[in-house]
């Protein structure tokens, strides 16, 4: 069997003062995961003819074109499967990209601001957390989640207690997530941390980074996911 084609869309790098280039970047942790269980890691690029990206993840409000939708479609043909990454940047080309893998049920995974992407992909969206309660940027620091029995994450897992890291700024409740999916886990404070969409072969959004966590699951986790890539039942 032929692996499977992973694409992921890049993420906006912000342009600092005394940058010549304007770069675009894949977190290779990401990358590692796939290739070391058996998929093939290929970078989505943009499809706007334009360096001016947008710089925050409170939404985009940049309306693509038709062509530019294509040519993004035409990416996402190429695919076997598609990683939505964390960063501090969205951009409406993620969206698109989720939106188009949903349509044509490719599966599709989303780390933290992926999360987000997918979220809005459906039609929701998510918020900031003014507290920065969920904001710590530490390898080492975790906290405690409840996976719910029935999801798919909970097989993957298969344990309801949970420790994961934190290092993001836009949450969502249930009422942002119930109505679009199905919430597969919850943070200590009640906020959702996982949610997948039921009807499509493999939909999981996570507000977690896994890629650095490195624990028995991580690896469990991309399997499951590359396996739906292969077309296999999961």
């Amino acid at each position: 069997m032929k692996k499977p084609v992973i694409g992921i869309p890049c993420k906006v790098r912000k342009k600092e003062e005394n940058d010549l280039w304007h770069r675009m970047e894949v977190v290779d942790e990401l990358r590692y995961r796939i290739v070391r269980n058996g998929g093939i890691a290929i970078i989505l690029m943009p499809s706007e003819e334009t360096y001016d990206f947008n710089q925050s993840d409170l939404g985009d409000p940049k309306i693509l074109s038709e062509e530019e939708k294509e040519d993004l479609r035409r990416q996402v043909d190429l695919c076997d499967g598609i990683l939505l990454q964390g960063g501090d940047y969205s951009c409406s080309y993620e969206v698109e990209i989720a939106k188009y893998a949903l349509e044509k049920d490719i599966p599709l995974i989303g780390i933290c601001a992926g999360f987000n992407n997918i979220l809005r992909a459906l039609g929701s969206n998510v918020y900031e957390d003014e507290t920065l309660a969920h904001s710590r940027y530490s390898r080492d620091y975790r906290h405690d989640i409840r996976i719910v029995k029935g999801t798919k994450l909970y097989e993957i897992i298969g344990r309801e207690d949970f420790r994961v890291n934190s290092l993001h700024t836009m949450i969502a409740d249930e009422k942002r997530v119930a109505p679009f999916g199905k919430i597969a886990a919850y943070s200590y404070d009640g906020l959702v941390e996982s949610f997948e969409v039921p009807d499509k072969k493999f939909v999981l959004g996570i507000k977690w980074h896994p890629e650095i966590m490195d624990d028995e699951y991580t690896d469990v986790l991309f399997q499951r996911f590359i396996k739906a890539c292969e077309g296999r039942e999961v």
